[in-house]
C-alpha cells in the first residue's frame, strides 16, 4: 500500500483510491485479538492495516496517557515561564516521557508486525 496525498494504491489491482472513501473495519480473529482491515472498492481485495491483541491495546493506552501527561507538563511549563520561574525540570520530565513513548511505539510496531504476519499466514 502506497499513500500519496490522501491517495492509496491497492497492491492487488494497482488502482488509486481516495483514502476518504475507504471503509475501515475490525474483524475479531480470536478472543482478545482483532485485525483492522480495509477492502479495495475495485477488486474487493482485503488489506490488513494492523493486528492488535490485549498487550498492544494496553501499550496504546499507556502512550495516550503519557501524551496527556506531556500536555499537562507543557501547560505548567508555560505558566511557570510566564511567571519568571525556573521550569527546566519539567522539560526533562517531558523528554523522559517522549523517550518512553518512542520506545513503546517501536515495540508496538514490532509486535503488530509479528501479529500481522501470523494472521496473514492463516488466511
Amino acid at each position: 500500500m502506497i499513500k500519496i496525498k490522501n491517495l492509496i494504491r491497492c497492491d492487488s489491482c494497482d488502482r488509486l483510491i481516495n483514502s476518504n472513501t475507504i471503509k475501515v473495519y475490525d474483524k475479531h480473529l480470536k478472543p482478545g485479538i482483532q485485525a483492522r482491515l480495509w477492502e479495495c472498492p475495485h477488486c474487493n481485495e482485503k488489506h490488513t492495516i494492523v493486528v492488535m491483541d490485549k498487550t498492544s491495546r494496553r501499550m496504546m493506552e499507556e502512550n495516550r496517557k503519557d501524551r496527556i501527561k506531556i500536555g499537562n507538563l507543557n501547560k505548567r511549563y508555560m505558566a511557570l515561564s510566564k511567571a519568571g520561574q525556573q521550569a527546566d525540570h519539567l522539560l526533562k520530565q517531558t523528554d523522559k516521557l517522549w523517550e518512553r513513548i518512542n520506545k513503546r511505539t517501536s515495540d508496538l510496531d514490532e509486535r503488530s508486525q509479528k501479529l500481522k504476519l501470523e494472521y496473514e499466514a492463516l488466511t
